[in-house]
């Protein structure tokens, strides 16, 4: 029987690449979800520091990299003002009646104890973290890493951050995103682009 459950993938997604699509399919058919809502923070609480690409653009290329999966969905669930907390996001929707599967990478589980009160978060959702290689669920602190399942995704080497010094630098970003987001990146010269970057 399919699961009633929503899955919930957020982040900046500044850009998004084939990592998030592949760690929001593999827990699709893990747990058997109905879908996955791709959810771009609009303020992220966690970038202090760091300039973050406008939401309108982050919006539009998670818009792209979803286009080919309908079992995807790109969603503007954030508040227009103010931090976009998870656990305000998540008491909206269990308001509304979803249940939800949040999904989060093995760098977020780290950085789990960081966030705006985690244990009601736990409390909100069915927690699972995908794999990733140079991560481990044991730096998580125990009493959150308890909440949370685990679950094996394919090893890529992915990061935004490294997507960003590609396209700033003009080297080659074939195979790392959609085509869809990198035609979108360079139309709108996103990361500084350098003449003749490809």
């Amino acid at each position: 029987m399919k699961c009633e459950m929503t899955g919930l993938l957020g982040g900046t997604f500044d850009p998004p690449h084939y990592g998030h699509l592949i760690l929001a399919m593999e827990a699709l058919f893990r747990y058997e979800l109905q879908k996955v809502l791709l959810v771009p923070s609009r303020f992220p609480p966690h970038k202090p520091g760091r300039t973050v690409t406008p939401f309108r653009h982050r919006f539009r290329m998670v818009q792209l990299a979803a286009g080919g999966a309908p079992e995807l969905e790109a969603a503007d669930l954030e508040p227009a003002e103010g931090p976009s907390w998870t656990v305000n996001l998540l008491r909206n929707l269990t308001g509304q009646g979803l249940e939800i599967c949040f999904i989060m990478g093995m760098d977020s589980l780290e950085e789990l104890h960081t966030w705006k009160d985690p244990a009601t978060i736990a409390k909100l959702s069915r927690m699972v973290a995908g794999t990733r290689p140079g991560f481990s669920p044991d730096a998580a602190p125990a009493d959150l890493r308890a909440s949370v399942e685990t679950f094996s995704i394919p090893e890529v080497h992915i990061s935004s951050s490294q997507l960003r010094r590609r396209f700033a630098e003009g080297l080659n970003t074939r195979y790392l995103l959609p085509d869809t987001v990198r035609d979108y990146i360079r139309e709108n010269d996103l990361y500084a682009r350098r003449e003749g970057g490809r």
